[in-house]
């Protein structure tokens, strides 16, 4: 059971611990981010204007305050878009419906910031574009779920190449 609520800023405890929470979760689940985008979180909610975007995060949380996953929202009001910077269930917690009920929320905010659409990136599950076969079955697992909702690749954009 967990419900999902947003978290405004570093402000409180049990913001604080969320956030610290989401830092940890960021490190297991994205292995190859550096320790300055992990460690910038708490300033992205606080200054906007640094970041160009207005961000918004949703956590799913469990009992005692245990963060199940996240969604990172960035809303950029003039041009009317969102963009989903990351998404994740904590470790062990994956395949339990936290990703679905997160994606769903989001989809749902943007709808409310009446939104032209919701953008995020999601490395290819191609051979010839990704060749570590371990990575390849992350993106395709990836793919498969955000497809689940109607999301569709963008094809031949070469963004996935150097």
């Amino acid at each position: 059971m967990f419900r999902i609520r947003r978290v405004y800023d570093d402000i409180t405890p049990a913001n604080q611990d969320a956030i610290a929470q989401i830092q940890d979760i960021l490190r297991s689940q994205f292995p190859l981010l550096t320790k300055k985008d992990i460690n910038k979180l708490p300033e992205q909610l606080r200054n906007p204007m640094k970041y160009r975007f207005r961000s918004i995060l949703f956590v799913a949380e469990g009992v005692k305050g245990r963060i199940n996953g996240f969604a990172l929202l960035f809303h950029e009001p003039a041009l009317k878009f969102c963009y989903l910077d990351y998404i994740s269930a904590a470790k062990r917690k994956t395949g339990g419906g936290i990703g679905g009920a997160l994606y769903e929320r989001i989809r749902e905010e943007a709808l409310y910031l009446n939104t032209t659409g919701l953008f995020f990136e999601c490395l290819p599950d191609d051979p010839g574009l990704s060749r570590d076969p371990v990575i390849r079955k992350q993106n395709a697992s990836r793919l498969r779920f955000y497809e689940r909702y109607g999301a569709r690749p963008i094809a031949n954009t070469a963004y996935e190449t150097p």
